[in-house]
């Protein structure tokens, strides 16, 4: 995953919209070594990009993707964000 993608998921996380759903980092990382609760993704990043910038209602960078390569898998994390309903994330 790049350095970008870690730094979009992490500002995503951080959105005021996101912190009020009370999800705990570990939903979707794994700490780190130094007890950071942001080590390394559980969780496909691609999709929870789209999952977490639906929720926020800005453009996902990653849905397009995820929708060529996955066959639709991008609208589908995207509908379940509508429905305020948390997929089940591909495991990393």
């Amino acid at each position: 995953m790049s350095d970008s993608l870690e730094q979009r998921l992490l500002e995503l996380y951080q959105h005021p919209k996101i912190q009020g759903c009370n999800w705990q980092p570990r939903l979707f990382w794994y700490p780190a070594a130094d007890a950071s609760p942001f080590g390394t993704l559980r969780v496909d990043g691609r999709e929870l990009e789209v999952f977490l910038a639906t929720i926020i209602g800005v453009e996902s960078s990653e849905q397009e993707a995820l929708d060529r390569e996955q066959e639709g898998r991008g609208r589908f994390i995207a509908a379940n964000a509508r429905r305020h309903e948390l997929p089940l994330f591909t495991r990393r």
